[in-house]
């Protein structure tokens, strides 16, 4: 008889700057630049739009990011007419920053390549 195991998945969220960084979050400063391959893109149930898992060289987990506003734009899952990426595309994410919104709330900013799968 099979027996039963966890279903489970080594996994890291991505901070963007240290200020919501939690103890085992994998950091990317103003300026940095997060490069990897996307593997996974799901519906966020919290908020986000989207949920990003890559996979990048040098980090042995996936590594999970949450998409922002600017960020969903820029991989084409908000209000652009920019192609999506899909599963299994290359993308480089720079963290460019914090601007406020019209509404003066800090938004976060980013610089976004893509090549494709």
């Amino acid at each position: 008889m099979a027996q039963w195991q966890e279903q489970e998945e080594n996994v890291k969220f991505v901070a963007f700057g240290k200020a919501n960084a939690k103890k085992d979050s994998y950091i990317v400063e103003e300026g940095k630049t997060l490069e990897g391959v996307i593997e996974r893109i799901k519906d966020s149930t919290k908020g986000y739009g989207k949920i990003y898992q890559l996979r990048t060289k040098g980090v042995e987990e996936a590594l999970i990011v949450l998409g922002k506003t600017d960020l969903n734009n820029k991989l084409g899952y908000g209000n652009t007419a920019v192609t999506p990426v899909s599963e299994g595309d290359e993308v480089r994410i720079t963290f460019t920053g914090m601007q406020p919104t019209k509404r003066g709330k800090p938004m976060y900013t980013f610089s976004v390549q893509v090549k494709r799968a």
